[in-house]
């Protein structure tokens, strides 16, 4: 252990027996070294859980049965895994052996070659053209002040649809695959429900929202068409657009920030009050003292986008072969691609490996990524995909491919099973000089 080591009385809420490192104490550059030469520039990431108190897990996370329902979140279930977030994120779940919040709740860790933890954070601002390059780190200036991986990746699963809601300046995107949906049929009939049908009238919405809390339900997920997401293909949802996303596993990418405004007042999961409705709305996107005054929603309601008649033409995202990173053994495919809302977002990146392959990886931009079956090793971190995890073990799952592997060359990626390795990797904002699928639509 690096001698002015400090560690945290606070220990992550899954990983008791961790120690978490003080990365105010002086320490963090030398333990970023310790990471990045164990395995050739390639972070170790751990699961983060969270549960949301309007959710109920659907149990595809793959945790073991009596892992999902923690006894100190007070009957709250873990429906989501986040990776690389690296802001506070609000569940409303509260620790029962502290009263509080879970510590760091979602908040990326990188485990070090000694056994212990420290955040993703810490280490960025160590440094951060190190690990996330010198585009990366300007770019994340510009937008964040501070340097901090400018994306959130993480996959929520719930048993039923989430509580339409929308986000006032938090995009998204979605990649549902078959890997984290095992034996879902192509004709599945879990849907979506996105905006608002273009015959809906302002007096109709404000109806809803309106009657929010007051009778047996405010309907407004009847306002809205429902779409059938396809599997293994990508989707893009623009901010401030009305979403009930499906009750599939859904691996998502967004912008860092965690920020939702709830429009529905009943779910299959239970009710949820007026108050509850602005719990996470950002007083810069939505004041205090509007809370409840329903005509200034609407008046600060984007219509347009919410009834825009090519909504899903515009935004879905067929996978499309990658054709820089296909190559013997190797099947490669963007899921998400090209530029919405007016600039390259975020990009999503599937590789297949099979058995017996490797390829030299090497992409413009640092890269998450995770891993979705088989096993192998990307650089020196050897990987493998798990089932039944204990809530509190450690699994070689989750990595960041750092600024630094990538100056020497990239990372060698090798599947050492007898099955298809297969990784995701999540690519940040202006990752590419060139927007992935552009040319191709």
């Amino acid at each position: 252990m690096t001698a002015s080591t400090s560690i945290l009385a606070d220990k992550l809420h899954e990983y008791p027996q961790q120690d978490v490192i003080d990365g105010t104490s002086g320490c963090s550059d030398s333990i970023l070294d310790e990471c990045l030469n164990s395995n050739d520039g390639v972070l170790q990431l751990l699961h983060r859980y969270a549960g949301r108190t309007f959710c109920t897990p659907g149990k595809r996370l793959r945790l073991d049965a009596q892992s999902y329902y923690p006894d100190y979140m007070n009957g709250t279930g873990l429906d989501e895994i986040w990776m690389g977030c690296t802001v506070p994120i609000v569940t409303g779940v509260i620790d029962t052996r502290t009263n509080k919040a879970p510590f760091r709740e979602g908040e990326s860790h990188v485990l070090t070659p000694n056994g212990q933890v420290i955040s993703l954070q810490d280490l960025i601002l160590a440094n951060p053209e190190t690990v996330m390059g010198e585009k990366i780190t300007a770019f994340s200036k510009s937008l964040y002040g501070d340097p901090t991986w400018p994306i959130v990746s993480k996959k929520f699963d719930n048993l039923n649809p989430i509580p339409h809601h929308l986000h006032w300046a938090k995009w998204e995107v979605y990649d549902i695959n078959s890997f984290d949906n095992p034996g879902v049929c192509p004709s599945h009939y879990h849907t979506t429900a996105m905006g608002l049908y273009p015959f809906i009238t302002k007096d109709q919405f404000l109806d809803c929202m309106k009657s929010f809390g007051k009778g047996d339900y405010n309907g407004v997920r009847h306002l809205s068409p429902h779409t059938m997401m396809h599997i293994d293909n990508g989707f893009v949802m623009p901010n401030g657009v009305l979403h009930s996303p499906t009750d599939l596993c859904t691996h998502e990418l967004h912008v860092t920030m965690d920020e939702h405004f709830l429009a529905e007042d009943l779910t299959l999961d239970g009710r949820i009050g007026a108050a509850d409705a602005f719990y996470a709305c950002r007083e810069e996107d939505y004041p205090k003292d509007r809370h409840e005054d329903w005509e200034y929603l609407v008046e600060k309601f984007d219509f347009e986008a919410n009834q825009d008649p090519e909504f899903v033409l515009k935004n879905s995202r067929p996978a499309i072969t990658a054709e820089e990173f296909a190559g013997d053994g190797v099947d490669a495919k963007w899921i998400v691609y090209g530029d919405f809302l007016g600039d390259q977002k975020c990009s999503i990146l599937r590789l297949i490996i099979e058995p017996g392959a490797k390829t030299k990886f090497c992409p413009e931009s640092p890269t998450l990524f995770h891993t979705n079956g088989g096993s192998g090793r990307v650089g020196k971190l050897k990987v493998r995909y798990h089932q039944d995890m204990k809530l509190g073990e450690l699994y070689p799952e989750i990595g960041f491919i750092t600024q630094a592997a990538l100056n020497n060359g990239g990372v060698e990626i090798e599947n050492t099973g007898n099955e298809p390795l297969v990784l995701t990797f999540d690519f940040p904002q202006h990752a590419h000089s060139k927007t992935p699928g552009v040319a191709t639509k």
